[in-house]
């Protein structure tokens, strides 16, 4: 025994689908309700397939009435349960990555301007930031194409070898020379033999003493300031070596000066010179 005929059987025929739309809406055929699905119910078969075969053959037909439309299904709208859009999906993970790129801006930006501030602040502080507020290097503009030494700068002293050498040499004999004039006694004996030798005896030769000991506070004092003026332009690359031969001309003169004006106040000094003034 076998099951229904499906070109036979009324209800799996499918209508044909019309020519042209109707409003929007999808138009089908819809077989009329006065022909028997079933072929004319307990008649011959033949009935009903002759029915069925008209319908399919034109909608104008007496097994077909007219044509019920629907509206068009959405997309997606017969997906079964579970489904999803992946336009949507994509959408959703776009704008995602969008908000992930804003932020890591913003923190990028964030970071750039703490650390400029930063930069500019140590550059404040070590005296090498320009009045826009941009850090500049400690070697200036100068030094922009060359490669700044690590460690600390080793300053020239003098102004160059020889010069260092005899300044030296020069404060050296100074020194030998102040020394000498604080043995008074020694000076003031000196001074003596010579104005006695050349000249004639003084009538108070303990004068010179007190002579000696002035030219020896004056001769120490102006070599402390030597020292002090020549260590000052040595650090500073200059040239010192005359330095010390000014201290020692005006040590020189200083001394002279002394003991002429203490020996010009003797008695028999004077008249000595006068003597030899007037040809006696």
């Amino acid at each position: 025994m076998t099951g229904p005929d499906p070109q036979t059987d009324g209800w799996a025929g499918v209508p044909p689908r019309a020519t042209t739309a109707v409003d929007g809406r999808e138009a089908r055929v819809v077989a009329d309700a006065s022909v028997d699905p079933a072929g004319g119910g307990a008649g011959s078969g033949t009935a009903g397939a002759a029915g069925t075969a008209g319908a399919a053959g034109t909608a104008g037909t007496a097994g077909v009435s007219s044509a019920a439309g629907r509206p068009a299904p959405q997309y997606g709208e017969y997906a079964p349960d579970g489904w999803v859009n992946p336009v949507l999906v994509e959408q959703e993970r776009q704008e995602q990555r969008d908000r992930d790129h804003a932020a890591a801006s913003a923190v990028a930006s964030t970071e750039r301007s703490n650390g400029t501030a930063r930069s500019n602040g140590a550059a404040r502080s070590n005296g090498t930031a320009r009045p826009d507020g941009s850090a500049r290097s400690p070697q200036g503009d100068r030094g922009r194409g060359t490669t700044r030494r690590e460690g600390p700068s080793v300053r020239r002293l003098g102004a160059s070898p020889v010069d260092v050498l005899l300044t030296f040499v020069l404060l050296a004999m100074g020194l030998v020379s102040v020394v000498q004039s604080l043995s008074i006694g020694s000076v003031a004996s000196t001074v003596r033999q010579t104005l006695e030798t050349n000249y004639t005896e003084l009538q108070d030769p303990g004068t010179l003493n007190g002579a000696a000991m002035i030219s020896a506070v004056g001769m120490l004092v102006v070599f402390a300031l030597v020292l002090w003026w020549s260590v000052v332009r040595l650090r500073a690359g200059r040239r010192t070596f005359w330095v010390p031969l000014l201290g020692g001309a005006v040590a020189t003169v200083f001394s002279s000066i002394v003991f002429v004006i203490v020996v010009f106040q003797d008695d028999g000094f004077v008249a000595a010179m006068m003597r030899q003034a007037s040809g006696g």
